[in-house]
Protein backbone atom coordinates (compact mmCIF):
# COMPACT_ATOMS: atom_id res chain seq x y z
CA UNK A 1 0.00 0.00 0.00
CA UNK A 2 1.39 3.03 -0.84
CA UNK A 3 1.00 6.62 0.54
CA UNK A 4 2.25 7.96 4.03
CA UNK A 5 2.52 6.56 7.67
CA UNK A 6 -0.92 7.45 8.67
CA UNK A 7 -2.89 6.24 5.56
CA UNK A 8 -1.10 2.44 4.16
CA UNK A 9 -2.67 0.04 6.73
CA UNK A 10 -5.64 0.63 9.13
CA UNK A 11 -3.12 0.16 11.78
CA UNK A 12 -0.14 1.81 10.36
CA UNK A 13 0.58 3.52 13.96
CA UNK A 14 2.11 -0.15 14.87
CA UNK A 15 4.81 0.62 12.11
CA UNK A 16 7.03 3.14 13.64
CA UNK A 17 11.00 2.71 14.28
CA UNK A 18 10.70 0.56 17.74
CA UNK A 19 8.71 -1.85 15.49
CA UNK A 20 11.42 -2.81 13.36
CA UNK A 21 14.34 -2.26 16.05
CA UNK A 22 12.46 -4.87 18.00
CA UNK A 23 11.93 -7.32 15.21
CA UNK A 24 13.59 -11.05 15.96
CA UNK A 25 14.78 -10.11 19.42
CA UNK A 26 15.64 -13.38 21.02
CA UNK A 27 13.36 -14.80 23.33
CA UNK A 28 14.27 -18.10 24.83
CA UNK A 29 10.10 -19.12 24.82
CA UNK A 30 9.19 -17.24 22.08
CA UNK A 31 11.79 -15.95 19.63
CA UNK A 32 14.60 -18.75 20.39
CA UNK A 33 17.27 -20.72 18.01
CA UNK A 34 15.14 -23.26 16.68
CA UNK A 35 12.04 -20.98 15.85
CA UNK A 36 14.55 -19.16 12.97
CA UNK A 37 16.39 -22.52 12.09
CA UNK A 38 12.57 -24.07 11.30
CA UNK A 39 11.44 -20.92 9.68
CA UNK A 40 14.75 -20.86 7.25
CA UNK A 41 14.34 -24.57 6.08
CA UNK A 42 10.91 -23.85 5.39
CA UNK A 43 11.36 -21.21 3.16
CA UNK A 44 14.20 -22.72 1.36
CA UNK A 45 11.96 -25.59 0.26
CA UNK A 46 9.16 -22.97 -0.29
CA UNK A 47 11.30 -20.23 -2.23
CA UNK A 48 13.96 -23.36 -3.84
CA UNK A 49 16.95 -20.67 -4.54
CA UNK A 50 18.70 -20.92 -7.43
CA UNK A 51 21.94 -18.66 -8.53
CA UNK A 52 20.12 -17.68 -11.52
CA UNK A 53 16.73 -16.57 -9.26
CA UNK A 54 15.49 -13.49 -9.52
CA UNK A 55 13.33 -13.09 -6.18
CA UNK A 56 10.32 -10.25 -5.25
CA UNK A 57 9.80 -10.15 -1.30
CA UNK A 58 6.25 -8.85 -0.46
CA UNK A 59 6.20 -6.74 2.47
CA UNK A 60 10.08 -7.25 3.45
CA UNK A 61 10.20 -5.30 6.47
CA UNK A 62 13.81 -4.36 7.50
CA UNK A 63 15.18 -6.67 5.43
CA UNK A 64 16.13 -9.46 7.32
CA UNK A 65 14.71 -11.96 4.68
CA UNK A 66 16.22 -10.67 1.86
CA UNK A 67 19.45 -10.25 3.19
CA UNK A 68 19.08 -14.09 4.03
CA UNK A 69 18.39 -15.01 0.20
CA UNK A 70 21.16 -12.53 -1.21
CA UNK A 71 24.06 -15.15 -1.58
CA UNK A 72 21.58 -17.89 -2.64
CA UNK A 73 19.94 -16.00 -5.61
CA UNK A 74 20.57 -13.78 -8.54
CA UNK A 75 18.94 -11.04 -6.90
CA UNK A 76 15.98 -9.82 -3.92
CA UNK A 77 14.17 -6.84 -4.45
CA UNK A 78 11.96 -6.00 -1.19
CA UNK A 79 8.98 -3.57 -1.11
CA UNK A 80 7.07 -2.89 1.68
CA UNK A 81 4.12 -0.49 2.18
CA UNK A 82 5.95 1.20 5.73
CA UNK A 83 8.32 3.97 4.77
CA UNK A 84 10.23 3.26 7.93
CA UNK A 85 10.09 0.04 6.94
CA UNK A 86 11.95 0.68 3.75
CA UNK A 87 15.08 3.04 5.73
CA UNK A 88 15.53 0.39 8.10
CA UNK A 89 16.12 -2.18 5.16
CA UNK A 90 18.26 1.06 3.46
CA UNK A 91 20.34 1.41 6.02
CA UNK A 92 21.11 -2.41 6.75
CA UNK A 93 21.67 -2.49 3.08
CA UNK A 94 24.53 0.30 3.13
CA UNK A 95 26.02 -1.44 6.10
CA UNK A 96 26.52 -4.78 4.52
CA UNK A 97 27.05 -3.65 0.50
CA UNK A 98 25.16 -6.80 -0.89
CA UNK A 99 24.79 -5.89 -4.68
CA UNK A 100 22.06 -8.04 -5.44
CA UNK A 101 19.62 -6.23 -3.03
CA UNK A 102 17.37 -3.81 -3.11
CA UNK A 103 14.10 -2.00 -1.54
CA UNK A 104 11.39 -0.11 -2.44
CA UNK A 105 8.37 1.79 -0.67
CA UNK A 106 5.56 -0.11 -2.82
CA UNK A 107 1.79 -0.73 -3.05
CA UNK A 108 1.46 -4.75 -2.49
CA UNK A 109 -1.86 -4.66 -4.93
CA UNK A 110 0.23 -3.18 -8.08
CA UNK A 111 3.64 -5.67 -8.03
CA UNK A 112 3.49 -4.54 -11.92
CA UNK A 113 5.06 -1.33 -10.63
CA UNK A 114 7.92 -3.01 -9.44
CA UNK A 115 11.28 -3.00 -11.47
CA UNK A 116 13.48 -5.94 -12.20
CA UNK A 117 11.16 -8.48 -13.44
CA UNK A 118 10.01 -10.73 -14.17
CA UNK A 119 10.72 -12.65 -11.05
CA UNK A 120 11.18 -16.46 -10.55
CA UNK A 121 9.58 -16.52 -7.02
CA UNK A 122 7.13 -13.43 -5.53
CA UNK A 123 7.16 -14.41 -1.58
CA UNK A 124 5.17 -13.23 1.11
CA UNK A 125 6.87 -14.43 4.39
CA UNK A 126 5.32 -13.36 7.71
CA UNK A 127 3.01 -10.80 5.51
CA UNK A 128 -0.48 -11.82 5.13
CA UNK A 129 -1.36 -12.17 8.30
CA UNK A 130 -0.45 -8.21 8.24
CA UNK A 131 -3.39 -7.30 5.59
CA UNK A 132 -6.33 -7.95 5.28
CA UNK A 133 -8.43 -9.51 1.80
CA UNK A 134 -8.47 -6.15 0.68
CA UNK A 135 -4.59 -5.66 0.10
CA UNK A 136 -3.96 -9.69 0.07
CA UNK A 137 -6.36 -10.37 -3.02
CA UNK A 138 -4.85 -8.31 -5.39
CA UNK A 139 -1.56 -8.87 -4.46
CA UNK A 140 -1.90 -12.75 -4.98
CA UNK A 141 -3.64 -11.45 -8.50
CA UNK A 142 -0.85 -9.03 -9.45
CA UNK A 143 1.66 -11.53 -8.73
CA UNK A 144 1.13 -13.50 -11.37
CA UNK A 145 1.85 -10.73 -13.84
CA UNK A 146 5.44 -10.71 -12.53
CA UNK A 147 5.89 -14.59 -12.67
CA UNK A 148 8.89 -15.70 -15.10
CA UNK A 149 7.25 -19.21 -16.64
CA UNK A 150 7.33 -21.52 -14.89
CA UNK A 151 7.73 -19.25 -11.46
CA UNK A 152 5.97 -19.56 -8.37
CA UNK A 153 4.62 -17.83 -5.26
CA UNK A 154 5.78 -18.87 -1.82
CA UNK A 155 3.95 -17.98 1.23
CA UNK A 156 4.83 -18.40 4.92
CA UNK A 157 2.18 -17.11 7.58
CA UNK A 158 0.97 -18.18 10.64
CA UNK A 159 -1.87 -20.70 10.86
CA UNK A 160 -5.59 -19.40 12.76
CA UNK A 161 -6.52 -22.59 13.49
CA UNK A 162 -2.77 -23.81 16.23
CA UNK A 163 -3.54 -23.80 19.66
CA UNK A 164 -0.99 -20.76 19.87
CA UNK A 165 -3.47 -19.15 17.68
CA UNK A 166 -6.89 -19.93 19.50
CA UNK A 167 -5.51 -18.91 22.64
CA UNK A 168 -3.98 -15.47 21.32
CA UNK A 169 -7.87 -14.84 20.15
CA UNK A 170 -9.25 -15.92 22.83
CA UNK A 171 -7.59 -14.17 25.89
CA UNK A 172 -7.51 -10.30 25.42
CA UNK A 173 -3.93 -8.65 26.11
CA UNK A 174 -2.63 -11.83 24.02
CA UNK A 175 -3.19 -10.36 20.66
CA UNK A 176 -0.71 -9.30 18.45
CA UNK A 177 -1.44 -5.89 17.36
CA UNK A 178 0.48 -6.43 14.07
CA UNK A 179 -1.38 -8.92 13.20
CA UNK A 180 -4.77 -8.00 12.09
CA UNK A 181 -5.39 -11.04 9.39
CA UNK A 182 -4.42 -14.53 10.68
CA UNK A 183 -6.06 -16.99 8.40
CA UNK A 184 -6.63 -20.83 8.86
CA UNK A 185 -4.35 -22.69 6.05
CA UNK A 186 -7.68 -23.28 3.81
CA UNK A 187 -8.58 -19.86 3.57
CA UNK A 188 -4.88 -18.93 2.68
CA UNK A 189 -5.26 -21.81 -0.19
CA UNK A 190 -8.94 -20.66 -1.68
CA UNK A 191 -7.17 -17.14 -2.23
CA UNK A 192 -4.02 -18.43 -3.99
CA UNK A 193 -6.54 -20.73 -6.06
CA UNK A 194 -8.62 -18.40 -6.32
CA UNK A 195 -6.10 -15.96 -7.85
CA UNK A 196 -5.12 -18.63 -10.66
CA UNK A 197 -2.26 -20.70 -8.56
CA UNK A 198 -2.15 -24.41 -7.92
CA UNK A 199 -0.74 -25.64 -4.92
CA UNK A 200 2.63 -27.45 -5.75
CA UNK A 201 4.02 -28.25 -1.65
CA UNK A 202 1.82 -27.56 1.49
CA UNK A 203 3.31 -28.40 4.74
CA UNK A 204 2.98 -27.22 8.28
CA UNK A 205 5.95 -26.45 10.73
CA UNK A 206 5.73 -27.19 14.76
CA UNK A 207 5.68 -24.06 17.05
CA UNK A 208 9.22 -23.58 18.68
CA UNK A 209 7.86 -23.77 22.20
CA UNK A 210 10.20 -26.30 24.95
CA UNK A 211 8.31 -29.32 25.11
CA UNK A 212 5.08 -27.62 23.67
CA UNK A 213 6.83 -28.08 20.21
CA UNK A 214 7.72 -31.40 20.61
CA UNK A 215 3.73 -31.90 21.04
CA UNK A 216 3.23 -30.16 17.76
CA UNK A 217 5.52 -32.30 15.99
CA UNK A 218 3.82 -35.84 17.52
CA UNK A 219 0.37 -34.73 16.25
CA UNK A 220 0.92 -32.43 13.17
CA UNK A 221 -1.30 -33.88 11.04
CA UNK A 222 -4.15 -32.12 13.16
CA UNK A 223 -4.63 -28.73 12.37
CA UNK A 224 -4.43 -27.70 15.72
CA UNK A 225 -0.98 -28.33 15.75
CA UNK A 226 0.10 -26.69 12.66
CA UNK A 227 2.30 -23.48 13.67
CA UNK A 228 2.85 -22.00 10.30
CA UNK A 229 1.03 -22.51 6.74
CA UNK A 230 4.59 -23.00 4.09
CA UNK A 231 2.83 -22.95 0.81
CA UNK A 232 4.53 -23.16 -2.86
CA UNK A 233 2.39 -22.59 -5.96
CA UNK A 234 2.48 -22.31 -9.66
CA UNK A 235 0.17 -20.73 -12.38
CA UNK A 236 -2.48 -23.07 -13.09
CA UNK A 237 -3.59 -20.44 -15.83
CA UNK A 238 -2.39 -18.45 -18.48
Amino acid sequence: MSGGPETFAPNAEVYGPDYYAKMYRPHWFLRNRRKYEERDAALLRIVRPAPSARVLEVGSARGDTAFFFAPRVKGVVGIDASPVAVEAAQRRLAALALPNVRFEETDARGLSAVSGGPFDVVLLADFVEHVTDDVLVPCLESARGVLAKGGALAIYTPNATHWAERLKAAVPGLQQEDHIAVRPAARVVELVTGAGFAVEDLFFSASPYPLLGAIDRAFGMAGFFRFRTCLRAVMSRP
